[in-house]
């Protein structure tokens, strides 16, 4: 029997799912917010060290910065109704679904292209840069 909870952590993980694309993304093309929310179950399908689940992935410290850096101002910024908010949850929704195409395949990481690049964020790493964000796989699991 299926625990009646499963359905709220669902919701909750869509949610959430969808606050990142806003807050990390939000401005930017479909193509590009789909490849922020693929970079996330891109890392749950592909556990290590990132976490099992939307949740684990996106709450681990300095991995999505307007979620856990408490320097980041989009800590404290929350969506207000508005199409782009609701763009971004049905990107979300639309991504766990399987509905939309990975336009980045296999990307597990990212950064904005207006910061310094990363150490981490090498030539041969690179997936494909879209908009303002580069995207990478890290742990070279393949898509």
């Amino acid at each position: 029997m299926a625990d009646p909870r499963d359905n709220l952590r669902d919701m909750s993980e869509r949610v959430l799912l969808g606050l990142v694309v806003w807050r990390e993304a939000r401005g930017e093309s479909d193509e590009c917010r789909t490849a922020v929310a693929y970079s996330i179950l891109n890392r749950v399908r592909h556990p290590g060290w990132w976490g099992k689940t939307i949740l684990a992935v996106i709450a681990k410290k300095w991995q999505y910065s307007s979620m856990t850096d408490p320097n980041d101002p989009q800590l404290t910024t929350w969506p207000q109704y508005s199409d782009d908010w609701f763009e971004c949850l049905e990107i979300a929704n639309d991504v766990i679904d399987g509905m939309l195409p990975d336009p980045a395949p296999g990307a597990d990481s990212y950064y904005d292209c207006s910061i310094k690049p990363p150490k981490w964020a090498t030539p041969n790493k690179l997936v494909r840069v879209i908009g303002r964000i580069s995207f990478y796989n890290l742990d070279g699991d393949p898509a």
